[in-house]
């Protein structure tokens, strides 16, 4: 295997850290489609880039009544180049009709599907990579109906599911995103809730100050007010990164359940 970068197929925020400069080129909430962004843009994913040049691009398209969006891949053998869209009905961009955070939601939802063929590509050969790719529907790897879509955000809206409502939904269990070849020991169900929220994204929300305070708070035996501040900080996350604002509390809360104060740290 390709060294990527350290722990990013064993670690969660190993493989987060790796792969989410990419998902923040594609620029999201700024609505920007028909902007190609290819891999070679990040240094730490060159030696990936030396076996074909990556590019992926978001593209607006006016889709079939019950098409919302796609995944489309195609590998060019000779000239070493996988072309990856994320492919959205126009109706995205029309907040009226399609709430933010549903836009956001579906886009890391497809990107976890890129991520997936990146895992496959550095865990096998060429031609058994294609050979995946076609029992995956030849070119076109996902597609989501408007009741997967309204599902999708339903399940993110729910207030403190169980991890297990993402493994039941098919569109977020882990064996959806696979090709398996990956060399991975990751979970693609832990990887899309971690691509729209993570530890080191909530950190990032944190000033040295409100840490501190955060940390005190808890040692001073006041834990309400400690959680109040944490789910203070979930709710902002919610509003700024278009996330639906009970899956913010529930990732921020799973968050905490793993990392303990370490969550701030």
């Amino acid at each position: 295997m390709i060294k990527l970068f350290p722990g990013f197929n064993t670690d969660i925020e190993s493989a987060v850290a790796c792969f989410r400069p990419i998902l923040q080129r594609l620029k999201i909430r700024q609505g920007i489609t028909g902007f190609p962004v290819f891999l070679s843009l990040f240094p730490h994913l060159w030696n990936l880039n030396k076996n074909c040049i990556w590019i992926i691009t978001i593209l607006k398209a006016n889709m079939p009544v019950d098409s919302m969006a796609k995944f489309i891949s195609q590998y060019h053998k000779k000239e070493k180049v996988m072309e990856c869209y994320i492919i959205l009905s126009d109706i995205f961009f029309v907040n009226a009709k399609v709430p933010k955070e549903i836009r956001k939601a579906v886009i890391v939802h497809e990107f976890c599907h890129f991520i997936a063929l990146i895992y496959a590509s550095v865990s096998t050969s060429e031609d058994n990579l294609q050979e995946r790719l076609k029992e995956r529907l030849s070119k076109v790897i996902d597609e989501l109906t408007n009741d997967q879509v309204l599902k999708l955000y339903q399940l993110l809206n729910k207030l403190r599911q169980p991890y297990n409502d993402f493994s039941a939904f098919e569109q977020t269990r882990d064996d959806h995103f696979r090709l398996n070849c990956e060399n991975l020991d990751l979970s693609y169900t832990d990887l899309f809730k971690n691509f729209l929220l993570s530890r080191q994204m909530f950190i990032e929300f944190l000033s040295k100050e409100e840490r501190e305070k955060f940390s005190n708070l808890l040692s001073e035996g006041k834990t309400q007010e400690a959680f109040d501040l944490y789910m203070n900080t979930a709710r902002k996350i919610a509003h700024e990164k278009w996330l639906p604002e009970n899956f913010a509390i529930n990732q921020s809360i799973d968050i905490l359940i793993k990392y303990g104060i370490n969550a701030v740290r």
